[in-house]
């Protein structure tokens, strides 16, 4: 975030450069041990033969630059981006890059809210310039009013922006379909909650005899995911875990959040929403508020891109013993028996 994008080779850049909205202030001597662990960290890289993924980005882009200004062409005309808000500034450096700067150069779909992956950052500081030609999308195809608006609730109260660096906003966005509301199940503890997720597939497998629609079953990390097949295994219910690779089959998917991006399946169970299961991981950010904030927002970004990945039907699991997500709280979610329904509303709408 630093380093990378502003092409420092040696200790003495890095202790002039600016470093804002990294969260903590670095002095001299900071910087300077930071540095080292930089220094040793290309020392093995080079010793090793190899570069990372973000290095090599910038290494291309810097090379293509020189093409340029000895009079070579971009490699492209034109380049389209998806999914933008999960992309570093490495992979920026290297999209502008590839393209000379013109009308229709670049065309990006990003969605603030389902920001995931890195960290907040604004085009204009790496040459793209959109502010003033952005337009929002504001209608869903995908999933029905009553999940968009299940999905949207959670993220209330959240300040998000966009690639030009504006408030974002889900005001204005609807749905094309309409169907069930969501069904939000408080379970004494994991076992009831393996039962219910068993029986709910029971119950949409009956109902699609065909195997016409696809069915996930979500959840938090991959450790998760695992006790997930096992526990519906000894219930009966077969169901493949999904890791790498595209899913295949006809058996219901149980898949970690991050795994579902960019997916979507006519029936979802959200499994284990609790305290102790999302948000997760934020001890690894407590260094700063800044960064202990953008993890936060992140974590509700999950929650939203896993909700919206239902089609027609949203069921979400919580445990009494864990205490519901505070996430869902969050988002006005009740807090009742299970069978218990999540509130209705308007229907909005939400990027891919």
């Amino acid at each position: 975030m630093v380093v990378l994008p502003n092409l420092i080779v040696t200790e003495a850049e890095y202790l002039r450069v600016r470093r804002p909205g990294r969260g903590v202030r670095l002095n001299k001597a900071a910087r300077q041990a930071v540095w080292r662990a930089i220094t040793r960290y290309r020392d093995e890289e080079s010793a090793a033969g190899c570069t990372d993924f973000a290095e090599r980005a910038v290494i291309a882009a810097c090379y293509l630059d020189q093409l340029a200004a000895s009079g070579e062409a971009r490699l492209a005309d034109h380049v389209l981006v998806d999914e933008g808000q999960d992309l570093q500034p490495a992979h920026w450096m290297l999209i502008r890059a590839l393209v000379a700067e013109c009308a229709n150069d670049i065309f990006i779909a990003e969605d603030g809210h389902q920001r995931i992956y890195g960290q907040k950052l604004v085009l204009s500081h790496f040459g793209i310039k959109t502010q003033g030609r952005s337009r929002r999308l504001t209608l869903n195809y995908r999933t029905t009013a009553e999940n968009l608006k299940w999905a949207t609730d959670i993220l209330s109260g959240a300040d998000y922006h966009d690639l030009d660096g504006d408030q974002d906003t889900v005001a204005g966005y609807r749905s094309a379909r309409r169907g069930p509301a969501p069904r939000v199940l408080a379970c004494a503890g994991l076992g009831e909650e393996l039962d219910v997720t068993a029986d709910t597939l029971r119950g949409w497998a009956e109902d699609d005899a065909a195997g016409s629609g696809a069915i996930a079953v979500l959840v938090r990390d991959r450790n998760q995911r695992d006790r997930v097949v096992a526990g519906l295994s000894e219930r009966g219910v077969t169901a493949r875990a999904v890791d790498r690779g595209a899913p295949s089959g006809s058996d219901p998917m149980v898949m970690t959040m991050h795994r579902a991006k960019g997916m979507e399946f006519t029936k979802v169970i959200l499994f284990d929403v609790s305290a102790s299961s999302i948000p997760a991981g934020l001890r690894n950010f407590e260094f700063s508020e800044e960064d202990q904030a953008d993890a936060q927002l992140r974590e509700r970004s999950l929650l939203y891109v896993a909700a919206s990945r239902a089609r027609d039907e949203l069921v979400v699991t919580w445990s009494k013993a864990d205490g519901q997500s505070p996430l869902l709280r969050a988002g006005g979610r009740d807090d009742g028996p299970a069978g218990q329904v999540g509130k209705d509303g308007q229907g909005v709408a939400l990027g891919r």
